[in-house]
């Protein structure tokens, strides 16, 4: 089961000179200071790390730590 720590280790890993430790649970990845191919690059990474799948359809709805636990809980 992917886990809000397993989110911020795969942002960590993922985009290099951002502080994962400010982002909270519910902020926006864009609003963060994430650019389109960061979000692209930490998903990939939550992918490879956790197991889980985000079609593409998902992607909009998983701009946030909470936005992908909700998709995880909802289609593992």
């Amino acid at each position: 089961m992917i886990t809000e720590q397993a989110i911020r280790d795969a942002i960590s890993k993922s985009v290099d000179d951002f502080d994962v430790s400010g982002l909270g649970a519910d902020d926006d990845f864009f609003d963060a200071g994430l650019d389109s191919l960061d979000h692209a690059t930490v998903l990939l990474g939550i992918q490879e790390e956790c197991g889980l799948t985000i079609p593409d359809e998902a992607v909009d709805q998983c701009r946030s730590i909470n936005g992908i636990l909700e998709f995880s809980r909802n289609n593992t």
